[in-house]
């Protein structure tokens, strides 16, 4: 049977403190783990890495039938020279 929360006048209770302040630390433990993958200064693309870019399709997602796809070779999300028939994690298909 769980034990019920009692919780004082205020209206906390310590395991509630203690439940928020361990969920804060995962926050900044996850921003700190993304650190690298946010872009530069000025810098509007992901790198090819980041985004999990790779030059073969995956099923039928395709770069070129994705709404980032930017003809002949480009992408608006991810940095470099893109084959038609990559793939990144961004891929988001075309309407």
């Amino acid at each position: 049977m769980p034990m019920p929360e009692i919780q004082p006048a205020g209206g906390f209770s310590r395991r509630r403190l203690i439940f928020n302040i361990g969920g804060l630390g995962a926050a900044g433990l996850a921003s700190i783990a993304l650190a690298p993958r946010v872009a530069r200064a000025g810098q509007t693309k992901l790198d090819q890495r980041s985004a999990a870019y790779q030059p073969t399709p995956k099923g039928r997602a395709r770069c070129d039938n994705c709404t980032q796809w930017q003809t002949p070779d480009a992408c608006k999300l991810v940095e470099g020279k893109i084959n038609p028939a990559g793939w990144c994690v961004l891929y988001a298909r075309k309407p």
